[in-house]
């Protein structure tokens, strides 16, 4: 069984200044939410799979050494060496201690489930209770990336259509790119990770087809050629880019009608905001 796109963390220095680049594009994103690790994010939530944008915004909360698997002091690290910018992906989970299970078997985990809740707020904005548990893996040469599977325990309080009702007509993320100097060498990892034994291989790299959007893993070369702009520079693999589907007469008027820059690379509107490469299907 496959493991689809959950989400993708977009790490900002300004939660809101971020928020209101999303909305120029014409996305709705949510409130404010606070983590009780120091973090705070807000949300872009699409079909199956949503945007985090978040900030280091309590950076007083967060304790102790962390390690490779804490989500604040990697944010944290992350901002100071590489600044804004895609931080991470996450995939989503039915069952994150069987998952752990399977990381650790295939040679990439062994770090411990970690759960944790928040609040959040529905759509009529009363409050909600929001319970998560996550479970991470590594690919050993890859410092600059934070991967890991999400299992949202009462999903009913989180995901719902009006947050959903973006008026860009986007409707999911169709595309997350990687880049590596040698995608094949990551083959594994990612095998592991998407639960996906066959992917498909191309001159530009390795392609993996979720049951909720594409994640590829690509050269830096093919990836500026696709995108128009180099990818950030790291050891190992980088997120690169997310590209987002749906009504493409909309996504190009919004687009358009932001007052962005946007290149137009092989029917794709490009943006780079924040540090991130976002990609939109207007073909």
């Amino acid at each position: 069984m496959s493991r689809g796109i959950d989400h993708v963390i977009h790490l900002v220095r300004d939660l809101d200044a971020a928020a209101t680049t999303y909305e120029k594009l014409g996305f709705l994103v949510g409130s404010r939410n606070k983590h009780p690790f120091g973090t705070h994010n807000r949300i872009v939530q699409l079909d199956g799979s949503y945007i985090e944008i978040l900030e280091i915004a309590e950076p007083e909360k967060i304790k102790g050494e962390g390690g490779p698997t804490s989500f604040a002091h990697f944010h944290r690290e992350f901002l100071m060496h590489n600044g804004e910018g895609l931080s991470g992906l996450v995939l989503a989970s039915a069952d994150a201690n069987a998952d752990k299970a399977a990381f650790d078997k295939a040679g990439f985990g062994g770090f411990p489930v970690f759960d944790f809740s928040r609040k959040g707020k529905r759509p009529d904005g009363s409050e909600a209770e929001l319970s998560f548990s996550l479970s991470f893996l590594r690919e050993p040469g890859s410092a600059d990336v934070m991967t890991l599977v999400c299992q949202h325990r009462n999903p009913e309080n989180f995901w719902f259509r009006e947050l959903q009702a973006h008026r860009n007509g986007a409707a999911r993320v169709s595309e997350v790119v990687f880049t590596a100097d040698s995608p094949t060498d990551q083959q594994y990892f990612f095998q592991a990770w998407t639960g996906i034994r066959d992917p498909r291989s191309t001159s530009l790299g390795i392609t993996f087809e979720t049951s909720r959007g594409v994640v590829q893993v690509t050269e830096p070369k093919p990836f500026e050629e696709a995108f128009g702009i180099a990818p950030p520079l790291s050891q190992g693999l980088r997120l690169a880019a997310v590209t987002f589907a749906g009504d493409a007469v909309k996504i190009r008027a919004a687009v358009s009608n932001s007052g962005m820059a946007a290149q137009e690379r092989h029917g794709r509107l490009v943006i780079h905001a924040h540090g991130a490469v976002l990609g939109f299907d207007a073909g």
